[in-house]
């Protein structure tokens, strides 16, 4: 069966008005064909809005062989059938072409509303987001306030490297609290998958401080994580990694400074 034969007796198939070898072969040959699906179930559509669901008993063999004779071109001795059948043709087109502009216009307006719906958790997790950093900007200031104020605070000034040569920062440290605070400008945002990596070089292998982001401006106030083991450290450096940090630096360094 061809496609042009298939489609034509999606009209007989929605109907109800195939049976035997030609239905079980209409079937087998839809489950190949999109367009042909995709006109039974308009036509379903539209035989359940008129209210011509077939009966549950079986159509007649005379009247299936009459419609398929009907959908081709009349015979000479039977040209008074097309008016009627031209006319019959029109409603169920017109009816059929109702119903797609219903479920178009269905369709554009639950797609305008899931847009509407994504706009909108867009920019709520976009408040979020900046909310969160401004916390962590303001966390990181109030550290930074009580550390200088501290007498035994120590402030290391990193300078930008090759990669990053308009990057400055400071780094504000109480060893015996293992707290410190990261103060950086000049840095331009990472790059998309990636976020500055903070690292303290204390003996042989450095080890990671945190990783953090900087603002449109490129600037940071960046509160370390507690518990870091800051004697004896050496050196502070700053790369750029992956967005979740590494174990061990591999990409570009960009800020450094050693402790005197």
């Amino acid at each position: 069966m061809n496609e042009e034969r298939l489609l034509e007796l999606v009209p007989l198939a929605a109907l109800g008005a195939l049976d035997g070898e030609e239905r079980a072969a209409f079937e087998a040959q839809l489950a190949s064909s999109p367009p042909a699906q995709r006109e039974l179930s308009a036509y379903q559509e539209l035989v359940g809005r008129l209210g011509l669901a077939p009966a549950p008993l079986p159509p007649s063999v005379a009247l299936r062989d009459l419609l398929l004779r009907e959908t081709r071109p009349a015979a000479p001795g039977r040209a008074w059938l097309a008016p009627a059948l031209a006319a019959g043709l029109v409603a169920a087109l017109a009816g059929l072409a109702f119903f797609r502009s219903e479920r178009d216009a269905a369709l554009r307006e639950a797609a305008a509303e899931r847009a509407a719906a994504q706009e909108a958790r867009e920019t709520a997790q976009k408040a979020q987001a900046e909310a969160a950093a401004l916390r962590e900007i303001l966390a990181g200031e109030v550290a930074f306030r009580e550390l200088v104020s501290h007498p035994e605070t120590r402030v290391i000034s990193l300078a930008g490297l090759a990669a990053a040569p308009e990057a400055r920062a400071r780094v504000v440290w109480h060893a015996g609290r293992g707290e410190a605070v990261l103060v950086a400008s000049g840095l331009a945002p990472a790059p998309a998958g990636k976020a500055y990596e903070l690292w303290i070089i204390a003996k042989a292998a450095p080890v990671p401080a945190g990783v953090f982001q900087v603002d449109a401006q490129g600037r940071v106030v960046f509160r370390l994580p507690t518990g870091l083991e800051l004697a004896g450290v050496k050196t502070f450096a700053v790369t750029v990694e992956p967005e979740g940090g590494t174990p061990a630096p591999t990409g570009p360094m960009v800020l450094a400074g050693s402790v005197s």
